[in-house]
C-alpha cells in the first residue's frame, strides 16, 4: 500500500490521508475486512504525526467505510449485501414501500396506525386543506430479520371510515396500498416521486439499526387517482443497502 498524497494538494494532511485511504477501500485494494495499517505504520508511511492520521481514520470511521475494534485494530467495514428496488414493482405488491412482500419475507410491523390532522407538507401533497383528517399509518419492513425500510403513509380519512382498510389487524394487506385503494374503488392513474439523499436522524438511525455516517434515501411519494391525489407516503430507506432502480417507458 504505497501512499499517494500530493504535497501540493492544498487540503489538509488528513484529508489528504483519507483520500488516500478512501480511494484504496472503495477501489477493493483494501477488501471488506481487511485491517488497515497500524497507527504507527500510518504515521511512518505518509510521514506524518499522530494527529492527522487520527483525524483521517475518524472521518473514515464517519463516513462508514471502517470499523474500530477495542484491542484488535482498525478494518474495513464489511458491505451488506445490496438489493434493488424497482419503482416497477409498486403496481403489483407494496404497501406505500418499495419493496415487495417476497423482498421483506412478510416481516412489517405497525408503529402508527390512526386518524389524525393533516400536518401542511401532508395536506399539500394531497390538495387537502391543513387540518383535514387523514389515516396516519407508520411502518418498519425488515429484511432477513434487520430494519431496512420506514414508511409514513396518509389517506384521506374519508375515503378510508369505516372500511377494512382503517384496521390495522388486516396489515400486511394482500397486494399492498395499491390493492387497498382498489377496494375503495380508487384507480391510481399516476405515481410521483421525490428522491433525496441525507444523513438519517437519531431516530432513524436508531430504527433503522444503522451505523454512523451511513446515509439514507429520503423518497415523498404520492399516488394519483383521475381526479385527486389518493395517498401519499414518506419513505427512508438504509442506503447502503439498496440501490433504487427506475425503468422509464418513452412514448
Amino acid at each position: 500500500m504505497a501512499p499517494s498524497i500530493d504535497s501540493a494538494d492544498p487540503r489538509a494532511v488528513y484529508q489528504r490521508i483519507a483520500h488516500d485511504l478512501r480511494t484504496q477501500i472503495l477501489s477493493g485494494d483494501l477488501p471488506p475486512g481487511s485491517a488497515l495499517p497500524s497507527e504507527t505504520e500510518l504515521v511512518r508511511r505518509y510521514g506524518s504525526s499522530r494527529g492527522p492520521v487520527r483525524q483521517a481514520i475518524s472521518l473514515l470511521r464517519s463516513e462508514g467505510l471502517i470499523d474500530s475494534h477495542q484491542g484488535r485494530g482498525v478494518f474495513v467495514r464489511q458491505r451488506p449485501m445490496t438489493r434493488r428496488l424497482s419503482i416497477e414493482g409498486v403496481a403489483d405488491r407494496t404497501n406505500g414501500a418499495l419493496d415487495s412482500v417476497e423482498d421483506v419475507d412478510g416481516q412489517l410491523e405497525v408503529l402508527r396506525y390512526t386518524p389524525t390532522a393533516a400536518p401542511a407538507e401532508v395536506a399539500d401533497r394531497l390538495a387537502l386543506p391543513e387540518g383535514t383528517r387523514v389515516l396516519a399509518r407508520r411502518f418498519r419492513f425488515f429484511v432477513e430479520d434487520r430494519p431496512a425500510l420506514l414508511s409514513d403513509s396518509y389517506i384521506p380519512y374519508d375515503l378510508v371510515k369505516g372500511t377494512p382498510v382503517e384496521d390495522p389487524e388486516n396489515e400486511p394487506w394482500p397486494g399492498g396500498m395499491l390493492a387497498q385503494l382498489r377496494s375503495l374503488g380508487l384507480d391510481v392513474r399516476e405515481i410521483t416521486e421525490d428522491v433525496a439523499t441525507r444523513t438519517p436522524t437519531p431516530d432513524e438511525l436508531h430504527e433503522l439499526g444503522l451505523r454512523p455516517g451511513i446515509p439514507v434515501f429520503d423518497v415523498t411519494r404520492t399516488l394519483h387517482a383521475a381526479d385527486r391525489p389518493v395517498a401519499t407516503s414518506r419513505l427512508v430507506i438504509a442506503g447502503d443497502r439498496y440501490v433504487l432502480s427506475y425503468r422509464i417507458p418513452v412514448f
